[in-house]
């Protein structure tokens, strides 16, 4: 049984309503998009008398991810442990991010060893930032996070608990006879990754395009949703 792409790409649709739910969703990431994005606040938010402003800025935008990444997970958890594919509903906004934080937390444990390899390498050679090739060890940096990372990402998916990303007999349980299928999905993950990183990137060349940021950042969300609850509802061979 392998992955069903044309499911993982409509899955943000199967539900009959959709359309608030996405929209939610994406309106959420409007906040933080587009306060990044257009020069004017920007600019703005570098004169120090507002700085109380970019405070709030901040704030909003960490209760956003926090909840958006919440909700990723509550996709899926209810996908796999309740067998239920629709869309979460959004009036559960403060458990998503509860669930975010604690999602957050755990990616920032796994980073942590990844981080200081990338900060021994920053004081051994001393780079030019602007030398492309910091941006691409950079990424393959990234890349192997991801790789050692994913399986404690599917088994918090399947927790919802903090305690999720400290098991690793039951994450690496959970690939145990997917090994092929879980490469698989690490690919996926990378590629439309990175696909939707360079679409953003041409979104972000023209004002009015860059509207369609948060939409773009909430469908990818999504379909990363349906293919982690593909993975976990595979059989082991």
């Amino acid at each position: 049984m392998g992955f069903n792409l044309k499911q993982a790409f409509t899955y943000v649709w199967s539900d009959a309503d959709f359309f608030t739910k996405w929209a939610i969703g994406s309106f959420l990431l409007v906040f933080p998009t587009f306060a990044t994005c257009f020069p004017g606040l920007k600019r703005a938010f570098q004169n120090p008398a507002n700085y109380g402003w970019l405070l709030l800025f901040a704030v909003v935008s960490i209760i956003i991810y926090l909840a958006i990444k919440g909700y990723f997970y509550k996709a899926v958890h209810n996908n796999v442990v309740h067998d239920a594919e629709k869309l979460p509903d959004w009036h559960k906004f403060w458990i998503y991010m509860k669930n975010g934080f604690k999602a957050y937390l755990g990616m920032g444990i796994f980073l942590l060893p990844f981080a200081f390899i990338a900060f021994g390498l920053c004081y051994l050679l001393k780079p030019n930032f602007h030398d492309p090739l910091v941006y691409a060890v950079s990424l393959v940096i990234l890349i192997l996070f991801f790789a050692f990372y994913l399986p404690f990402s599917l088994n918090f998916a399947t927790r919802l608990h903090i305690k999720a990303f400290f098991n690793y007999r039951r994450a690496f349980w959970l690939i145990k006879g997917k090994y092929k299928e879980f490469f698989a999905l690490y690919g996926y993950c990378v590629v439309i990754g990175l696909g939707g990183f360079f679409i953003s990137g041409l979104l972000s060349l023209h004002g009015l395009t860059s509207l369609l940021l948060p939409f773009l950042g909430f469908y990818v969300v999504m379909v990363f949703a349906d293919l982690y609850a593909q993975f976990l509802n595979m059989p082991a061979k």
